[in-house]
């Protein structure tokens, strides 16, 4: 009897550890917390600038904010596609806190006036980007982020993040203007903005 008794211990304490085993990866342990909060913070800005893009497409008159706007989606949903492919892959919870910081703008960009939206949606775009950047550098530099693929993900965003700012510097929106076109004769609109690539 007493043989079964700690036959039948032996086995609950190995089932009980089975059990603990398969129920860590469900949280995250504090090597992985400055990856999921990183990527939390990179998806919610990324969604933004997606947001952002949209509302510009539909509300802007000036056709160089509409090409700016248009790269933006672009490269954004891009970049997006392959942070959330890269989150699932690791089986990672993101938090959607965040998102609330967007909130206010995304209202502003929504409640703006045609005559005000260019000049808005610029100066959202450089304060948002620089802020993206510096979120990005910290993440490939710094000792927070040691998931190897999230890194280098930063590290491969900030390029083109860079010339997104860089470009939305330049831009000189004309407010009350039906459609801003480039000053310079002889220039397509289509070469305004060289589109950088995202790896």
């Amino acid at each position: 009897m007493k043989t079964i008794l700690k036959k039948l211990s032996i086995f609950a304490a190995i089932v009980a550890c089975i059990m603990v085993a398969q129920a860590q990866p469900t949280k995250p342990t504090q090597s992985q917390a400055g990856n999921l909060d990183f990527a939390s913070k990179a998806t919610a800005s990324n969604n933004f600038e997606l947001q952002a893009a949209t509302i510009a497409l539909a509300k802007s008159q000036d056709a160089n904010i509409k090409q700016y706007a248009q790269m933006i989606a672009d490269d954004h949903t891009a970049a997006g596609n392959e942070l959330s492919t890269l989150v699932k892959n690791k089986n990672w919870q993101l938090s959607t806190m965040d998102d609330q910081k967007y909130k206010t703008m995304i209202d502003q960009l929504n409640n703006a006036d045609p005559a005000n939206f260019d000049r808005i949606y610029v100066e959202i775009m450089a304060k948002t980007h620089q802020e993206a950047i510096s979120l990005f550098k910290d993440a490939s530099t710094g000792t927070t982020v040691t998931d190897a693929d999230l890194k280098k993900f930063a590290i491969d965003k900030i390029p083109a993040f860079e010339k997104h700012l860089n470009q939305i510097k330049n831009v000189k929106p004309a407010e009350g203007h039906a459609n801003n076109m480039p000053t310079s004769p002889g220039i397509p609109v289509k070469n305004k903005f060289p589109k950088p690539t995202l790896k």
